[in-house]
């Protein structure tokens, strides 16, 4: 099996999440890492034992030791970072969402064909246990037919106007944030939407400060869905069929358990098969193994999914700035 020598751009909060669940995979190296502050690479270094440090983005993808970069930056660098990485010929899993825009994330696509380099969206959900199994429980049949989707995600966070939350400049709002991880879900299970409902409510920056989406799908199915950085939501997705729900547990778009409630209100758990770790290891392990195969994309996140996703990341932006209420 072939070791895999990774490297970081970035070294924040989700850098290290993903620096502690790469150290659990036999076939990973943690081989180096960069920042625009040489200090805080070399900081990240020492802290999870990689071997090199960078001052500088390019400097990290030129090395010809590296075989992987993990882009973990703001969302406004997505598209830049990736093309530069793909550029040197550097196999990229890009966080989510994979970029600002559509044509951002189409020209990434183009570029990976161009240069027959793998890139694939960090969408970590999408291959972790209890997501999987949600999927493979709703096909099964236990819950007749399926009609309804809720799902959300939500907790309070202070505003600041320089907080990359609120700021539009570093693609701030709940959409882009914690949109991505609802809409997933609702795609996941049933496609891209054929019709799409926002109420949205802005915060002083402009961008989305709480956001309930409503879509319908092509054989019927309706998912309700909301993202609020005003409010603790149960950050659950609830999936209701005829004979009952299939409940994935707080929280969903991380390793949990799952439940399914018949009409009567009886609950029975459902065995997931969660590995050790916080969850990112399985994005992870589909990129080496996609490479162990000379793959450009992965099948479970491929490229035309991204490309639907941040379709609709688009519209429901779009929609929310139209449809948006000021609240005082």
């Amino acid at each position: 099996m072939k070791k895999y020598n990774w490297g970081i751009i970035g070294a924040g909060r989700i850098a290290r999440k993903f620096s502690d669940d790469l150290k659990l995979l036999s076939n990973a190296n943690l081989y180096a890492v960069a920042s625009m502050s040489l200090e805080r690479a070399e900081n990240f270094k020492n802290e999870f034992g990689y071997e090199k440090a960078y001052g500088s983005y390019e400097e990290l993808v030129k090395d010809e030791n590296l075989d992987i970069v993990y882009i973990a930056t703001t969302n406004n660098l997505h598209f830049e970072n990736t093309m530069l990485a793909l550029e040197h010929g550097k196999a990229v899993l890009c966080e989510k969402p994979f970029a600002s825009n559509y044509q951002q994330v189409k020209q990434m696509v183009e570029k990976a064909k161009e240069k027959n380099v793998f890139l694939m969206e960090a969408l970590w959900s999408r291959f972790i246990p209890s997501m999987i199994e949600f999927k493979k429980q709703a096909e099964s049949g236990i819950l007749g037919k399926i009609r309804l989707l809720q799902c959300d995600f939500g907790f309070t966070r202070e505003f600041d106007e320089d907080d990359r939350y609120f700021n539009m400049e570093l693609g701030g709002g709940t959409i882009p944030d914690l949109g991505v991880y609802t809409i997933f879900v609702a795609m996941y299970l049933f496609g891209t939407p054929e019709k799409i409902q926002i109420s949205s409510v802005p915060s002083p920056t402009g961008s989305d400060w709480t956001t309930a989406y409503t879509f319908t799908h092509k054989n019927g199915e309706i998912s309700q869905l909301c993202t609020s950085f005003e409010v603790c939501l149960d950050n659950c997705a609830k999936l209701f069929g005829e004979k009952g729900t299939l409940i994935l547990n707080r929280s969903f778009h991380t390793p949990t358990t799952i439940a399914l409630r018949d009409n009567r209100g009886k609950r029975k758990k459902i065995d997931v098969n969660n590995q050790a770790g916080l969850g990112f290891l399985y994005e992870a392990a589909e990129v080496m193994r996609c490479l162990d195969n000379n793959k450009i994309e992965s099948e479970g996140m491929p490229h035309k999914f991204s490309l639907e996703l941040i379709k609709v990341l688009d519209k429901c932006a779009e929609l929310a700035r139209c449809h948006s209420k000021q609240i005082t």
